[in-house]
């Protein structure tokens, strides 16, 4: 692919990967590179280690509950420090500090996604269904705003933050928030930047990497236990994206420059693509 121009990429930063100035910097300049080939991006963004630092400075122990946040009234308010007060802003500044003309604002903002509170819901480890507190569920997607942002020439930049219909503001897992935007933005790349440079057998094991799968391996390899732990996770979640639209999925690293850029464009580099027909 010579260029994406046209095309709609969604790349979604975990907080582990933005900590340091120097990651953000290196993140801007390949979302930078990325928007250069005329391609019009969104970026999301979490905030878990962030949420977590400062709820303990704060007092507010986390809760989690099959690796997800139980959200109570004072949590919520430590996840909205977290992500509009923290990573938003410093995310921000790295992408005008190359001259992006970015916008960071949440997914509550002009009702681009409103949420709905999680009932409590069976977990596997749980005996009884968990109340994950104010948690929620994606319910509708209005892609208004970001299409005026990219008509505009903007970058988005959104947290994982949304509202109810009767104004409640909710955490939503950024993952979730991904899910249900893609088929409402037309998304044809996901771009998820995580910890490793894509999908491994054993994570211990270099030689286990996968750097090409098809939508068709991914239920067979989770079902031999041929890929373990977070990765199943990482994998359930590719499978959700392209059921809903998605074209092509990369699972790629952040500590080497233009990681996103060079997987889009098919350059050499360590990353997991995961495309082809459903099964």
């Amino acid at each position: 692919m010579a260029d994406l121009r046209d095309r709609k990429v969604l790349i979604k930063v975990g907080g582990e990967t933005v900590r340091a100035l120097a990651d953000r910097q290196r993140l801007a300049r390949d979302v930078a590179a990325v928007v250069a080939t005329g391609a019009q991006v969104i970026v999301i963004h979490g905030a878990g280690p962030q949420i977590t630092e400062l709820g303990q400075r704060l007092g507010i122990a986390s809760v989690f509950r099959a690796g997800r946040r139980v959200t109570d009234a004072a949590m919520l308010q430590a996840v909205a420090m977290a992500m509009c007060g923290e990573v938003g802003p410093n995310l921000l500044a790295a992408f005008l500090g190359v001259g992006l003309p970015a916008v960071a604002t949440t997914a509550a903002s002009a009702g681009l996604a409103i949420g709905v509170k999680r009932a409590p819901t069976r977990v596997t480890g749980e005996s009884e269904p968990v109340d994950f507190g104010l948690v929620a569920d994606v319910a509708t997607v209005n892609g208004a705003l970001v299409a005026c942002l990219w008509q505009a020439g903007f970058v988005p930049v959104l947290s994982s933050l949304v509202a109810d219909a009767d104004g409640q503001l909710l955490n939503v897992n950024a993952d979730t928030l991904v899910t249900a935007l893609v088929p409402a933005l037309g998304i044809d790349d996901v771009v998820l930047v995580t910890g490793v440079p894509g999908v491994f057998g054993d994570i211990d094991d270099p030689a286990t990497h996968m750097a090409h799968l098809t939508p068709a391996q991914i239920g067979p390899l989770i079902q031999s236990g041929a890929v373990k732990g977070g990765m199943v996770a990482k994998l359930e979640e590719v499978a959700k994206l392209l059921q809903r639209g998605v074209r092509r999925v990369i699972l790629t690293g952040f500590g080497h420059e233009n990681a996103i850029a060079d997987a889009l464009l098919g350059r050499p580099g360590l990353r997991t693509i995961v495309e082809g027909e459903l099964p």
